[in-house]
């Protein structure tokens, strides 16, 4: 009688615990993540539509291409090179890439003498533009969660963008307020449906009014609280509920007044978030208040803490002059974009690359499987700081770097290596006379 053969064991997942996620700015550091052989991911442990969609995203590694063909790394960067060697108005955007990576980048773009900007610069230089001009007083995601008593959440749900906001960082109870509670006010905006399931233990106040008008609500709420008797509504909002909001503005211990600028539809969004500034300014002579930008996707804040310290200045900076020249509006790399005869776009976290004009020599580092409306000069596959290597990343509230480690080995360079690769490979400098 033959023998049976052994049943082979079936694989199980391999289970990763812990797990930092790099995407949207929060830094949550909780994910379970399951690896399914050879290299396939998905979280198990939140139903956060930002991390559950990113980390699914793993196709396999594909060769570089130049001019769409094939080619040995060696001969892309060779490529690349070339293409940087030649230009005369170089941009180094997209800069979607951990600490390292923007590290390298704005080494090469030193070298070329090029613009820097992020993909995502807009949203944050709504931000940026009034901390440059009037300087603000701003908190930290721990002490929203530790210390605050009313959140008041201007324009539209942040949630949106962070989808795990409230689970993390509002709903559970602060350490260090008696009682433990608090409460969330959304002024000119409305809850989502999750964000409502998620704060049904607080007590939620919705003012609705006019998402295009929340920095007049944000002045007539300043207006109420240097002086009860000029409450007037304002954007769709009743001046009784003015009243009334100043009112627990006044009472609470810790306020906390948190914005998505990138959300802003408005024109102008940058004045929105500076009448916000002025309301937490305007409410620090009755109590203790402080505001929270939230940003964060792609490390933009992370890349810009990089470009701050190395320069001296943030983002939005050329590098041509020999020493470092900021201008947010000329330098934006939408509108440096049209006149750059060469583009270094780097995107690691996502596969979208935005289209350039005809005249332009792109050259994209991006994850495989990224379509491009336009083949690019020179695309070198990347891979995904906290999926393909270990990654250091800033939190939204900028004072926190998290290391977002490893999960699974696709055979991906990482950024910093690829562009370190390539300032190796651009021609020697002449030395002086």
């Amino acid at each position: 009688m033959a023998s049976e053969r052994p049943t082979p064991p079936v694989a199980r997942p391999v289970v990763h615990r812990d797990v930092v996620c790099p995407f949207c700015g929060l830094g949550c550091d909780d994910l379970i993540v399951e690896e399914e052989p050879p290299a396939t991911l998905a979280v198990c442990s939140t139903d956060c539509p930002v991390a559950r969609e990113r980390f699914s995203r793993t196709p396999a590694a594909e060769p570089p291409r130049v001019a769409g063909v094939p080619v040995p790394l060696a001969e892309a960067l060779e490529a690349a090179a070339a293409v940087l060697a030649a230009a005369q108005a170089p941009l180094v955007a997209g800069l979607g890439t951990d600490v390292d990576g923007a590290r390298a980048a704005l080494s090469l773009a030193e070298r070329l003498g090029a613009v820097v900007d992020h993909a995502l610069s807009d949203g944050l230089y709504r931000n940026l533009a009034v901390l440059q001009r009037t300087g603000w007083i701003a908190t930290t995601l721990a002490e929203l969660r530790n210390r605050c008593d009313l959140l008041l959440l201007a324009g539209p749900d942040p949630a949106a963008l962070h989808p795990r906001l409230f689970e993390r960082w509002v709903a559970p109870a602060p350490a260090f307020q008696t009682p433990p509670s608090r409460e969330v006010v959304f002024l000119c905006g409305e809850p989502l449906d999750a964000t409502r399931v998620t704060l049904s233990g607080l007590p939620v106040t919705v003012l609705a009014g006019d998402p295009a008008k929340i920095g007049e609500a944000a002045a007539a709420l300043a207006a109420a609280l240097a002086d009860p008797s000029r409450v007037t509504g304002a954007a769709g909002i009743a001046a009784e509920d003015i009243a009334a909001l100043a009112e627990r503005v006044r009472k609470a211990r810790y306020a906390v007044v948190a914005w998505a600028a990138a959300a802003f539809e408005a024109p102008h969004a940058d004045l929105t978030v500076e009448r916000l500034v002025r309301l937490v300014h305007d409410a620090n002579r009755h109590t203790r208040c402080a505001g929270l930008p939230l940003a964060g996707h792609d490390n933009v804040v992370g890349v810009n803490q990089v470009c701050t310290w190395r320069f001296g200045v943030p983002l939005r900076t050329s590098l041509a002059g020999g020493a470092p020249l900021h201008d947010p509006h000329r330098f934006a790399w939408t509108r440096y974009g049209a006149v750059a005869d060469a583009v270094v776009w780097v995107s690691a976290f996502q596969p979208e690359v935005p289209a350039f004009s005809a005249g332009q020599t792109v050259i994209a580092l991006a994850p495989p499987g990224t379509v491009f409306a336009d083949e690019p000069a020179v695309f070198i596959p990347v891979g995904t700081p906290g999926i393909d290597h270990a990654a250091h990343v800033f939190r939204s509230d900028t004072v926190v770097a998290l290391r977002a480690r490893g999960l699974i080995d696709r055979g991906l360079p990482d950024v910093a290596a690829v562009l370190a690769a390539i300032a190796g490979t651009l021609p020697q400098e002449a030395p002086a006379c």
